[in-house]
């Protein structure tokens, strides 16, 4: 093999790097898809428009204002997770999720190995333990899912928003009461089940987020279908494909409608109208709260001082690994923050 060929194969992009960035071009191409798909009909298109504009002011606020809420549930909870591990401010939580949200829609997702590799280092917390965190936080989130489906089968299928709202809200309450116990038996236990509730909240979030949306839209979603849409949703974020579920989402959330829409006026059309409004909202917020964030982040680590040389090395270390491990985990690669 000539050096000329060996130096091509250096530079060639690895599997793994080629893979992130098709996939973040066919997120791409499917989000260019689903608007060609909603400008395709003027008709509807029109319509949207003019419900938009006559639509309740509470709606528009709850869509360009959650994602802000959305951000900090999940700050809180992986703070809570990270902190069965070691010592991790609040603010300094918020920071590092609000950066990563804005990198991870980045083609190589640089977002969670830098989140990770400022724990190893700034923080002094293992690189194991840093993905353990976030694979729970999916876990939690599944957990929250699955008790959001259980109370709407409790509850009749044409349960106002509001009162939809205050049953979804019943497990929260349950769990501030379950964390305060299980503090008192172990701190590991209390920070996990206050993690919990920080997912649920995120999720009851995004549940209003959605039927939100449906109102700036016109149309009215039973309790089941916002539960379906948000879980859909919810997971088309975590594939590993596309960051953030780009495209993904868009098209799932549309699917899922349309394929609950028997006895509501709630479309396909419509519903990936309401996630590309969701999108846009989402992009607004995340633009300058990210810059921000990583601008607080790198104020941080340049001004981290270890407090030796050994200790900067083995910090080091740990960082290095980040992308090694992470290599071998495709799943969490994808976990939001």
């Amino acid at each position: 093999m000539s050096d000329h060929d060996t130096d091509s194969q250096m530079k060639a992009p690895k599997p793994s790097t080629r893979t992130r960035r098709l996939g973040f071009l066919f997120g791409i191409l499917l989000l260019i898809g689903a608007a060609i798909y909603l400008i395709s009909d003027p008709e509807s298109l029109k319509e949207f428009t003019e419900k938009i504009a006559h639509a309740p002011r509470w709606a528009g606020i709850v869509v360009v204002f959650g994602p802000i809420v959305n951000w900090l549930f999940v700050g809180l909870c992986l703070h809570a997770l990270m902190r069965r591990h070691g010592e991790v401010g609040r603010r300094e939580m918020l920071a590092l999720v609000g950066s990563a949200w804005l990198l991870n829609h980045l083609p190589m997702r640089p977002g969670l190995v830098g989140r990770i590799g400022y724990h190893a280092k700034i923080n002094q917390i293992r690189v194991r333990d840093s993905i353990g965190a976030s694979i729970w936080s999916m876990v939690l989130a599944g957990f929250a899912n699955a008790i959001a489906i259980g109370v709407v089968l409790l509850i009749p299928s044409d349960t106002p928003l509001i009162q939809l709202i205050g049953y979804l809200a019943i497990p929260l309450g349950v769990f501030a009461l379950v964390s305060f116990g299980a503090f008192q038996v172990s701190e590991k236990q209390g920070f996990l089940v206050l993690g919990l509730l920080f997912r649920n909240a995120d999720l009851l979030v995004w549940m209003i987020r959605y039927a939100a949306a449906f109102t700036l839209l016109g149309f009215e979603i039973t309790p089941m279908q916002i539960v379906v849409i948000t879980a859909v949703s919810q997971v088309a974020q975590v594939i590993p494909i596309t960051g953030g579920g780009l495209g993904l989402r868009e098209w799932g959330v549309g699917i899922a409608a349309g394929m609950a829409s028997k006895t509501t006026s709630v479309t396909m059309r419509s519903a990936i109208a309401a996630d590309v409004i969701n999108r846009v909202a989402e992009t607004i917020i995340v633009i300058p709260l990210g810059i921000i964030c990583t601008g607080i982040v790198a104020r941080n680590w340049n001004q981290w001082n270890p407090e030796s040389d050994e200790n900067d090395d083995q910090n080091d270390n740990q960082s290095d690994k980040v992308t090694e491990v992470l290599s071998e985990d495709q799943s969490v690669r994808h976990t939001q923050g």
